[in-house]
């Protein structure tokens, strides 16, 4: 008897919330303002723009917008940290591979074998 309320109950709530949403949308209203161009530096207008949208695009695919200042900045640094992170590997294989001389908190072995504890 309560599952069978408790099914009453949710088809209830359900015709409710779906014929709200029904009654809600009607026919939209067109917008106020047109949408904004869908024009791009990146890619030339008398191209397709699924010949241009590849992995490998064709031949006239570029823009005079693209490279530039920035694109050469970016790659510099790029270089510059792949570089000082290479230089920071070598100094510290270096570091590791030179001989090491004592300092004054070492404490040096016992003679005859085992260190006394």
């Amino acid at each position: 008897m309560l599952e069978r309320a408790f099914s009453i109950l949710l088809v209830s709530l359900a015709v409710l919330i779906g014929g709200a949403t029904v009654a809600a949308q009607g026919e939209p209203t067109p917008p106020e303002t047109p949408p904004p161009s869908t024009f791009n530096v990146f890619y030339p207008e008398e191209q397709a723009l699924s010949d241009c949208l590849s992995s490998l695009p064709r031949p006239n695919c570029g823009s005079e917008a693209r490279g530039g200042w920035a694109q050469y900045s970016i790659a510099l640094a790029i270089v510059a940290g792949l570089g000082f992170i290479g230089w920071r590997i070598v100094r510290s294989a270096r570091r590791s591979g030179a001989p090491r001389t004592p300092d004054a908190t070492s404490v040096p072995d016992a003679p005859g074998g085992d260190p006394a504890p």
